[in-house]
């Protein structure tokens, strides 16, 4: 069983290791459980066995929880790769060539919202692209139902607000 759950660790870094920046974790574990490679719990288990050994990190942002290979992950994977064949690559390549809009658009615009000290609540939204930060914006209201429904919507207006601000500032 520890050989198999092996094979999925190095499928879980190869993924990781072949994106841009950080990916959610559903979408990670998707990425094999679509493929019928194996179940949630088997996935669940390979990452956080990944974690503790520091070969990836792990952190929730917009409400989401991400992963991303650290250097020791790089190194791993690197001495291991071989342990892949080409078809398992090419699987978890297509899978990610085919959700690339989608991986893109989710490590590109972030959301998220807290109450703040004063009791009103603060919506913070940040739109990136290739990895830099283009806006990252505060704003506070008074309830938790419009700090989610600006969170919600940031997501599907960013690009539009982005230019607006940016016609109007420049």
């Amino acid at each position: 069983m520890q050989e198999i759950l092996t094979l999925y660790k190095l499928m879980i870094l190869y993924i990781l290791d072949n994106t841009v920046g950080p990916v959610k974790k559903t979408l990670t574990c998707e990425c094999i459980i679509e493929q019928d490679y194996t179940d949630y719990l088997t996935v669940q288990t390979a990452i956080g066995e990944l974690a503790e050994a520091d070969f990836i990190r792990s952190f929730v942002e917009g409400g989401n929880t991400w992963l991303e290979i650290t250097p020791d992950g790089s190194q791993a994977l690197s001495l291991f790769r071989g342990n892949l064949n080409e078809e398992l690559r090419m699987d978890l390549i297509g899978y990610l060539k085919d959700h690339n809009q989608e991986i893109r658009n989710d490590a590109s615009v972030l959301s998220n919202y807290k109450r703040s000290i004063n009791g009103e609540f603060e919506a913070h939204l940040i739109a990136k692209d290739r990895g830099i930060t283009l806006i990252d914006l505060n704003l506070t209201v008074p309830d938790e139902e419009m700090a989610a429904n600006i969170c919600k919507n940031w997501k599907k207006n960013s690009a539009e607000i982005y230019s607006y601000l940016t016609e109007k500032l420049f």
